[in-house]
């Protein structure tokens, strides 16, 4: 066989290659061809080795078809070629200094080179080149880049099988066979056993002591009758820690490996530590009996059916559920749904067949019903979805089955509120467009009366028109309080009561530095009014009086009863004592405000600051036919409220009829609706009063930005198109903060009103009104604002 070792390569001395003489012979003798001429030829040619020959210009002057595939040029191109144009050919010569080395030395030049080809791709290639005569070289190549492939992937696989070893969480070992001699141990040996790896190479007997005595002699029996079969096995077994801690749960994988022979020269394995399994099975069938007794004690009824050998079967059914259906007791499992109860099978089915059933079972579909049972009735939810496994597979369906009779029943209830509720948003807004109109009505027919005599004929119908509109203003102010829109209900009340409801409220708004005192006398005598406003009157006035209070301060709530003498007009239907009951609020350092007599139905100013909150208390202390009395000084603030007990007649909620109030002021009446517009025009002009009316917010914006005309107070509806009464009254305030403004609204809500306080308005008055409570209002808010006391 040929020999590719240069110094065992034959080179014959004669060798003619396509018609040229390879060997010179000695000179004056005639060329001739020899057998090893004819044997080279064949050998270069068939060669599966790549080979050319060069020239002294080096020059290739001769190859072999291996040599065109390896350089990948037809071979009719590499005849004549010069070696340094052939790219891969010139890369290999010049990585192993052929022509340099030739030239330094005859003798054959051998040397492995890599290089990278035209794609980049890496070549390692051992190059052999053997000067031959007349000045030509043989170039010999072998390929051995396979060879460096199986050298990097042994490499890869031995860094593989290291990390393997160190990643692994169980101790991985390797034995050599058969004298049982460890040669590599895993660093997880540490945290299993205690030691280290370099330990076991110190002392190569630590391997048997990994196992406690007792099951030394098992171990090793049953280690080498499992090599003797040359299958993987495994060895359980109790371990021992460094500390001689027992280590039990263990497991020894042991794996033989043969070697090409079919020789078992080695053997690989690891050992695992089975604790923490065996510690989450525990767990496991804890946390199932866990979830059955949770399953028990829930408040839905659960049931769960799969496939059986005979149809559809219960697989769980709790307790609650047997409660729900009434069984005596939960239907076992194994069950077929078909010999279930009645109750059950119903329940499962829901509003289909037993054969649609069977078709759902093992579909994604789910179902959210209302049931409705008899005897007794009942009103359940179900619901029913796909069961599935580990791997998401549909293996059966839950049903969940919640009693909702309870919440059923309180949402027909809160329906029927709703109901209720919308109709009393309905009846608010017909009474406020009623109130509009009733305004208009009542407005004009009593400034008719106040143009008509007494004995003019035309009189008689104007008081009917008024009186008609005062039953209809009634009416109104009923349904106003059906829809909440306005809340006036006069039933007998204890002010004590009321002074005690309202604490929380109280305490809530106030810093937690402030004390609050009450002082209520039992024989308080009760009174007939509305709770609601009542406290509305209690927390305007100390909101009034929360700024004297500071940090620290003392707010002090006391009620007394009192007898108040009665006019001597009254006594006839009155007696001369009239019983009366007293709130005292007192906020600062002083003592309560001193208890003093006052005249029935007067209502002292409150003073030119007064904000709103103080005004909407006077007015609830009107219609609960009281008044109200009040100090300042520099270090605290005092009001008395005073109202009647036992009062049979009802206190108007209008303020008293001021028919001579009178005036000079510029009032600009903002509403929409025309009727009210011309009524405050005509009654008010006949007062002296200046008006201009307009129908929308918008425009009275722009009439208060022009400045023209000069406007002294507003009196603005509170319910319009587009900007609303409250959005125009905080415009207002924006570029007229002393402008005072009358609110006018058949909306006397008390959830209202916080929000009129904070947006700056002085006055209120109700909707329908008289044009004599329009001007009186009107007067008393113009006097106010300017300091004087009417």
């Amino acid at each position: 066989m040929f020999d590719r070792r240069p110094r065992h390569l034959m080179i014959p001395p004669l060798l003619w290659l396509g018609g040229a003489r390879l060997f010179a012979p000695g000179r004056g003798s005639a060329p001739r061809a020899t057998d090893d001429d004819v044997t080279f030829v064949a050998l270069f040619e068939a060669s599966e080795d790549p080979m050319v020959i060069l020239d002294a210009t080096l020059r290739l002057t001769a190859a072999n078809a291996a040599a065109a595939r390896f350089l990948h040029t037809a071979p009719e191109r590499l005849k004549g070629a010069a070696a340094l144009e052939v790219d891969l050919l010139a890369r290999l010569l010049a990585a192993a200094s052929v022509p340099q080395r030739m030239k330094a030395d005859v003798a054959p030049v051998v040397d492995e080179v890599a290089v990278t080809d035209s794609e980049g791709q890496p070549i390692q290639c051992r190059i052999e080149a053997v000067p031959l005569p007349r000045e030509r070289t043989l170039i010999h190549l072998r390929d051995t880049s396979a060879a460096l492939r199986a050298q990097a992937a042994l490499r890869a696989a031995d860094a593989l099988h290291r990390a393997i070893f160190e990643a692994l969480p169980e101790v991985c070992w390797t034995m050599a066979l058969p004298e049982e001699r460890l040669l590599d141990v895993g660093t997880s040996v540490e945290s299993l056993f205690g030691y280290q790896p370099a330990d076991f190479r110190q002392r190569p007997d630590l391997w048997d002591e990994l196992v406690h005595p007792a099951d030394r002699e098992r171990v090793r029996a049953e280690f080498r009758v499992g090599l003797s079969a040359g299958r993987p096995f495994e060895i359980h077994f109790t371990g021992l820690h460094r500390d001689h801690r027992d280590l039990p749960h263990l497991v020894n994988r042991v794996v033989p490996v043969a070697d090409e022979r079919g020789w078992v020269d080695r053997c690989e394995g690891f050992i695992e530590d089975q604790g923490h399994q065996r510690a989450l099975e525990q767990a496991l069938r804890t946390t199932q009996a866990n979830l059955r007794h949770t399953l028990d004690a829930v408040s839905s009824g659960v049931l769960v059916v799969r496939p059986g050998e005979s149809g559809a079967e219960v697989a769980l059914c709790n307790r609650r559920l047997s409660e729900i259906l009434r069984l005596d007791a939960p239907v076992n499992a194994g069950t077929p749904v078909s010999l279930a109860p009645a109750e059950l099978r119903g329940l499962v089915y829901g509003a289909g067949t037993e054969s649609d059933f069977d078709r759902r079972l093992l579909s994604d579909e789910t179902r959210d019903e209302i049931t409705e049972l008899t005897d007794p009735a009942r009103v359940l939810r179900r619901y029913a979805g796909p069961l599935r496994d580990e791997l998401g597979q549909v293996v059966g369906r839950i049903v969940t089955v919640e009693d909702i009779t309870a919440p059923s029943q309180m949402q027909r209830q809160l329906t029927n509120s709703q109901k209720m509720e919308s109709m009393g948003r309905l009846a608010g807004g017909v009474a406020h467009d009623f109130n509009n109109l009733l305004g208009t009505i009542l407005g004009f027919s009593s400034l008719l009366l106040e143009q008509t005599g007494p004995g003019d004929p035309r009189r008689p119908g104007l008081e009917q028109i008024a009186q008609a509109a005062e039953r209809a203003s009634n009416l109104t102010a009923a349904l106003l309080a059906f829809s909440r829109s306005a809340r006036f209900e006069r039933t007998a009340v204890s002010l004590n009561r009321v002074v005690e409801d309202t604490y929380q409220i109280l305490r809530s708004t106030l810093d937690p530095s402030v004390s609050v005192v009450m002082t209520l006398d039992p024989a308080l005598p009760p009174m007939l009014g509305d709770a609601l406003l009542l406290q509305q009157v209690l927390v305007n006035l100390v909101q009034e009086a929360r700024d004297r209070l500071g940090g620290g301060g003392t707010l002090r709530l006391m009620t007394r009863a009192f007898d108040q003498a009665v006019p001597a007009e009254e006594q006839e239907s009155e007696g001369h004592l009239r019983r009366m009951a007293s709130l005292e609020i007192h906020a600062g350092t002083e003592g309560p405000v001193s208890a003093r007599p006052a005249v029935a139905g007067t209502v002292p100013p409150a003073g030119a600051t007064a904000g709103l909150g103080l005004t909407i208390a006077e007015d609830i202390t009107r219609a609960h036919g009281g008044f109200l009395l009040s100090r300042t000084t520099r270090d605290s603030t005092s009001f008395e409220v005073v109202f009647p007990g036992e009062r049979r007649e009802e206190a108007p909620i209008l303020a008293p009829e001021t028919a001579t109030a009178r005036g000079h002021e510029n009032i600009l009446v903002v509403d929409d609706e025309p009727g009210l517009r011309a009524l405050a025009k005509s009654g008010l002009r006949q007062r002296g009063f200046d008006v201009v009316t307009v129908e929308s917010g918008e425009q009275a914006l722009e009439i208060l930005k022009q400045g023209e005309p000069r406007v002294d107070v507003v009196v603005l509806d509170l319910t319009m198109p587009g900007l609303s009464g409250e959005k125009v009254l905080r415009a207002i305030r924006g570029f007229r903060p002393g402008l005072p403004v009358l609110i006018a609204s058949g909306y006397a809500t008390v959830q209202s009103q916080s929000s009129w306080v904070a947006a700056g308005a002085v006055g209120f008055i109700a909707k329908p009104y008289r044009i004599q409570d329009l001007a009186g209002k009107l007067r008393e808010v113009l006097d106010r604002t300017h300091g004087r006391t009417g």
